[in-house]
């Protein structure tokens, strides 16, 4: 390597024009701009003679005067020489007060001091600054700050050019890359931007991932730019040249002092660890930051250099989302419309420069057609690039280029399929390999791992897909994709998509059409075995064979018999998804010129096998629905569709198409639609669209309601008609009001013709319309007039009250009580069993008003409730109608008890049949009064409390137990003895016993030290009753506390808890519970009971105890108190257990998922009490079971980071065999994070 004495020995041998060259660089580089050089001839090596050599114009305005010389004799004199001459206003033309500087540069080391001082001196004697720069200072400089001034006119290559500068790198990077400018506007990177910030608030190394083009360099150089301390440090951009970098650290690092390092592409480089160590040199005055960047695939290679000596932190770099590709076109471009932004983004792949050129092509031309062919789009942007780059002239290039830009990712173990392909292009596995480490090196794929390949920029690869299979045909498209189809099926798929979406021209649409249709005839003729599959995918580029072919398989297929009454129009009704092949493909031709041909055979075979019914309704929806482009195709499909199915329902006595008919309707009725669509990478979208009005729409809609019209006349299908009704206008935007107003017409005939006003329930339903069309503002209430004069509407609406929303639920209220007062008041008992009338009619309605009718009526209840001489008659006659709204009781039979004799009142509940018997007869028991009570009532409700009626309850409110207190009066065992009948009630119904006790162990009831007074008599019965309760719903004591206060009177408990631990289904649900012991001071001998119990119980227990085990020592982690408790019991079960295999797999599968410096103590414990190795292999030093969302690679990285972590403890002979476990478990772990970086690769 150079130094500084080479430097000017080469400095020396310099002409008088290279030494000036050599000079104006430097002062170029020192900050000097806008050079002039009247001394040399331009383009040469030569001088000429001028007056100065070179001048600059400084920022003031004046005039910076340059004098070189390469004499070495009589140095003094020449400098003396040229100054008076640059001071000489008739040479120059300059006044000195416009000179502000001379310079004066030569290759001596002969001038004295005194020479020094005396040509500054005539210098400054005229106000101007000299400026002497002799061959020492010129060479060290070189030497420490301008190394490319040294290659490029000196030929000393003073580093291996992989540090540099901020602008050197700007202008390498630009000047090299296959990529675009790097110093563009920075865009869309402000969140990453501040995740650095912040990274950097906790270490001193952040690594940058991502794919190639998401923008990585050029976060980090826009970081490197403006952090805050960018001006206090000295910052430089390291590349790699694939040569060794650590001499060039020691020349650039030479000294301590505060450093900011920004490494590219760092898995590239060769020595890394180098600059790493630096981070760790602070005590040595290192003050050391590095931002590296990485492409994804290499991040673990990466972390693993860094990871060995210092902490970093990741910032992932995406690429851009669809979103801020829609908002850069918006802001920077100003376009808008929804198809054009849809379009580019398509086209972008989400490079965000693409998408800003095709905005551009789009905004001159005004036209969406402009960008249906993107291909001199891509030309420009990529083509003279891979000319310079020699890649159009290398045919075997082209040729592997294009297989992997087909199958956009290519795993090299397995490339059989595509042998033959390479070997008719004279490749065989070896030379397609090679080439791929070709494209590697210069940046066209990435390689992982050396085995998963992708292309590093996705409109690259679409580029090349295009050029290699169509512009040029270097590859047969056919045969690629017979080679590929079996193995490759969706990246196949997806290759077609490409050439036919990105590059939408006619010439290249024919092409890949007739090499499809030529494979679709090889296929055939052979039989081959992939043909249907084949058909499945590609059946649009032949529609005609496919529809006989469909055919044939519909007509060899045998008749299904079955009743429409047997079909399920529910199951499945929310999955949405078609599994048949057949329904797959008809469902393919909407909007296609064949449609009506694919839906003459859909019906055909639909009535073949109805059993089919649930697929058929989906494919509807998902195939014939209202999608975005319906709009455009101007509902073809929705019309077709119907025409087709009026025309199979042989006027709707085909009882098959009526019932698809009436499933689908509701959904074709909407006035707003949510199409859900694949978008790329994946991707789903879900559009909203409102139905606008048009003839075509006009024209579906009259399809389906003049169908409605005939159905609703038919009475088994009138039910159905009137769901749909209750359905409709459910979302409504305004531009979808004259859908509205259209179909109102329809809607008025069907319901004056089938649905008339004597019925409450069609009253209700002509009101839902006109609420319907009243949120728009448009009032049709005159249409309907009749449904809403009825006496039976009107009490309705008393019940149900005015709409709060309008008012406030306060002022409803108030208005809806003085109305019913008002009503209730006046009326008789005729009138007021009419209300009644009301709610028994609705009762069967699903109606969202049916609580707030329920409410009046409570109301109305209320106001008579003084009025003896008719109250009892209407409290019959509500029992009597099978208590419409149910009603709570407990009021209603307390107001009885005031009027008659508790035996009256008795005999009012029971004398009738109906469904809430049971809760009235509990009611009476705890309304009856204290003071009537008997012993006969006490053994009343002992027998009520004893019939198992309720075994049939499977609804009901809350009841409670607190009730039993008063009947203690009788007998002060009564709440015990109650207690004990209605847990006898788990034999046949958990739920009714939970209905009973539920209240009793909620805090809003009762305290835990409440409930031990109560039964402080007998706690035996509380904890069998806990533990019934606990056995039925493991939630209802969810912290434990009332489990806990029970342990401290009654130890037993535990035996239950852990017996209902033996029967529950899930521990994770119960964390708060399990938790609940550490706040006893012998909470170690409790849980070493528990995990002993379970251990010994347990099926399956290496299984089953570790996720117990989980619940309660992987819990709140974050409070301190708790956190101790753990540690201790974990401690001191190892110490106590260790030999204890079962015990000590189930605890370390739960140690092995807490952090690093947790789990090391845990083993270190376990070892200094057992070191046998045969036990020690035995535990889980890694989790059992995990899970995760994205890439696996962080979790086998930590898992490694902690192994590794265990090392050092494990030296000498001792512990040689358990420390060679370890190394095999990291190797272990290190071959499957490439073989899950591979998988990554092969997924995206």
């Amino acid at each position: 390597m150079a130094n500084i004495e080479s430097i000017k020995q080469k400095i020396l041998q310099l002409d008088a024009g290279s030494f000036q060259n050599l000079c104006d660089s430097y002062l170029y580089k020192k900050g000097y701009p806008s050079i002039v050089s009247l001394g040399g001839e331009a383009g040469t090596r030569k001088t000429t003679l001028g007056t100065p050599d070179t001048y600059f114009i400084a920022s003031n305005g004046k005039y910076v005067f340059v004098e070189y010389t390469t004499q070495r004799t009589n140095l003094f004199t020449k400098i003396s020489d040229d100054l008076e001459k640059c001071l000489d206003t008739a040479k120059t033309g300059i006044p000195h007060d416009k000179i502000s500087e001379i310079i004066y540069c030569h290759t001596s080391s002969n001038i004295t001091p005194l020479q020094d001082s005396e040509v500054k001196k005539l210098c400054e004697d005229v106000g101007i600054k000299l400026v002497i720069i002799g061959i020492d200072k010129l060479a060290e400089d070189i030497y420490l700050y301008h190394h490319n001034i040294s290659r490029d006119f000196l030929g000393i290559s003073i580093s291996t050019d992989q540090i540099q500068s901020y602008d050197e790198f700007i202008y390498s990077y630009n000047a090299n890359r296959m990529a675009a400018p790097i110093d563009t506007k920075f865009l869309f990177r402000e969140k990453e931007f501040q995740d650095i910030i912040n990274a950097y608030l906790k270490v001193n190394v952040v690594i940058l991932s991502g794919a190639s083009g998401t923008g990585k360099t050029r976060l980090a150089l826009h970081y490197v730019k403006n952090h805050a301390d960018a001006k206090n440090e000295k910052t430089y951009c390291i590349h790699s040249n694939a040569l060794p970098i650590y001499e060039d650290l020691k020349l650039f690092l030479d000294k301590p002092g505060d450093y900011f390092l920004f490494i590219d592409d760092a898995n590239q480089l060769s020595g890394l660890q180098h600059i790493i160590r630096y981070v760790s040199m602070k005590p040595e005055g290192y003050n050391v930051k590095i931002l590296i960047t990485v492409r994804d695939y290499a991040l673990q290679k990466v972390i693993n250099d860094v990871r060995a000596i210092t902490s970093y932190e990741i910032v992932n770099v995406n690429v851009f989302l669809e979103n801020e590709i829609k908002e850069l076109l918006e802001t920077s471009l100003g376009i808008l419309n929804s198809e054009y932004q849809e379009r580019i983004i398509r086209i972008a792949e989400g490079n965000a420069r693409i998408a800003i050129l095709a905005g551009k092509v789009a905004c001159s031309s005004n036209r969406l057609e402009s960008i249906d062919d993107v291909s001199q789009l891509y030309e420009d942007y990529y083509g003279s690039n891979l000319e310079n780059n020699q890649f159009f002239i290398d045919k075997n290039l082209c040729i592997t280029s294009g297989i992997i830009a087909f199958l956009d990712a290519i795993n090299l173990d397995y490339i059989d399929a595509l042998l033959p392909i390479l070997q008719e292009k004279g490749l065989n596995r070896d030379s397609f390999i090679e080439n791929i480490r070709i494209l590697h090196e210069r940046e066209i794929v990435d390689i992982c791992n050396d085995k998963a390949v992708r292309f590093s920029d996705q409109c690259l690869s679409n580029y090349l897909l295009k050029y290699i299979f169509f512009d040029k045909k270097i590859l047969s498209l056919s045969k690629m994709i017979k080679a590929c189809f079996s193995s490759y099926k969706e990246r196949t798929i997806s290759s077609v998509n490409t050439l036919l979406n990105i590059f939408r021209n006619k010439e290249l649409l024919n092409f890949v059409e007739k090499e499809i249709k030529l494979l679709w005839d090889e296929l055939s003729t052979e039989k081959s075995p992939i043909f249907f599959e084949f058909v499945k995918v590609f059946f649009r580029i032949n529609p005609t064979e496919t529809l006989l072919l469909l055919q044939n398989e519909i007509e060899s297929e045998e008749r299904v018999i079955c009743e429409w009454s047997d079909i399920d129009t529910e199951k499945r009704k929310n999955y949405q998804h078609v599994e048949n092949d057949i329904i797959k493909i008809l469902g393919g031709f909407a909007d296609m010129t064949d449609f009506p041909t694919a839906c003459d055979l859909f019906f055909q075979y639909y009535l073949k096998r109805p059993d089919l019914f649930m697929e058929f309704y989906h494919a509807v929806n998902i195939y014939f629905g209202i999608q975005r482009a319906s709009f455009r195709n101007n509902f073809y499909t929705q019309i077709t569709f119907f025409e087709k199915l009026i025309e199979y329902s042989n006027d709707w006595k085909q009882e098959f198409i009526v019932i698809i008919f009436l499933q689908i309707a509701e959904d074709f009725l909407k006035l707003n639609f949510s199409p859900v669509e694949e978008g790329r990478k994946n991707a789903i979208t879900i559009y909203q669209i409102p139905l606008i009005m048009s003839k075509d729409v006009e024209k579906y809609r009259k399809l389906i309601w003049e169908s409605l019209t005939s159905l609703s006349k038919i009475e088994k299908y009138r039910e159905k008609v009137r769901e749909i009704f209750s359905s409709y206008g459910d979302i409504i935007d305004d531009i979808s009001i004259p859908v509205l107003q259209f179909d109102l017409k329809y809607i008025e005939l069907i319901l004056k013709l089938n649905f008339p006003p004597d019925k409450l329930i069609n009253c209700l339903l002509a009101d839902k319309i006109v609420q319907v069309f009243s949120r728009i503002n448009y009032s049709c209430e005159s249409l309907f007039f009749e449904y809403f004069e009825g006496e039976s509407f009107q009490l309705y609406c008393l019940l149900k009250g005015p709409d709060y929303k309008e008012i406030g639920y306060e002022e409803y209220r108030k208005r809806k009580q003085e109305s019913i007062n008002h009503y209730t008041l006046n009326c008789d008992l005729q009138m007021f069993k009419k209300l009644i009338d009301v709610c028994s009619s609705i009762s069967r309605v699903d109606n969202h008003s049916s609580w707030k009718v329920g409410e009046g009526l409570g109301i109305a209840f209320d106001v008579i409730s003084d009025k003896a001489d008719w109250y009892v008659d209407a409290i019959k006659y509500y029992i009597k109608n099978d208590t419409p709204n149910n009603l709570q009781p407990y009021h209603l039979v307390d107001n009885l008890f005031s009027l008659l004799s508790d035996s009256e009142v008795y005999e009012i509940i029971i004398s009738e049949e109906y469904s809430q018997k049971n809760a009235w007869t509990y009611a009476y028991y705890h309304e009856l009064p204290p003071g009537l009570i008997t012993e006969k009532h006490l053994q009343g409700l002992y027998d009520f409390l004893k019939d198992t009626s309720d075994r049939c309850i499977t609804s009901s409110s809350m009841r409670d137990i607190d009730f039993l207190d008063k009947y203690n009066a009788i007998d002060e065992l009564a709440l015990m003895e109650g207690c004990k009948i209605i847990l006898d009630k788990k034999e046949y119904s958990s739920f009714m016993v939970d209905i009973y006790f539920g209240l009793l162990f909620n805090y809003h009831h009762n305290t835990p030290r409440e409930v031990i007074q109560k039964f402080n008599c007998n706690l035996e019965l509380l904890e069998e009753i806990y533990y019934a309760m606990l056995s039925y719903d493991n939630d209802f004591d969810y912290d434990g506390q009332f489990l806990k206060e029970i342990y401290l009177v009654r130890k037993s408990i535990l035996d239950k808890y852990i017996d209902s631990l033996l029967n529950i289904a899930s521990f994770s649900d119960h964390q708060e519970k399990h938790c609940c012991f550490f706040d006893l001071g012998d909470f170690v001998e409790i849980y070493n009971k528990i995990f002993e119990q379970l251990i010994r119980n347990c099926r399956f227990p290496k299984i089953r105890v570790p996720y117990f085990l989980e619940s309660f020592l992987l819990k709140n982690q974050n409070k301190p108190d708790l956190f101790e408790k753990q540690d201790e019991w974990i401690c001191q079960c190892i110490q106590l257990f260790s030999k204890d295999e079962t015990k000590m797999y189930c605890l370390f599968s739960v140690i092995s998922k807490l952090e690093i410096e947790r789990k090391k103590i845990y083993v270190l414990i376990f070892l200094e009490n057992n070191p046998l190795f045969e036990d020690f292999e035995r535990i889980p030093l890694i989790p059992t079971s995990w899970s995760w969302s994205g890439s696996a690679v962080p979790i086998y990285s930590a898992w490694i980071e902690f192994l590794e972590s265990l090392l050092p403890s494990l030296v000498g002979l001792k512990w040689i065999k358990h420390k060679n476990y370890i190394e095999t478990q990291i190797s272990y772990l290190k071959r499957k994070i490439e073989s899950e970086q591979i998988d990554e690769i092969l997924r995206r």
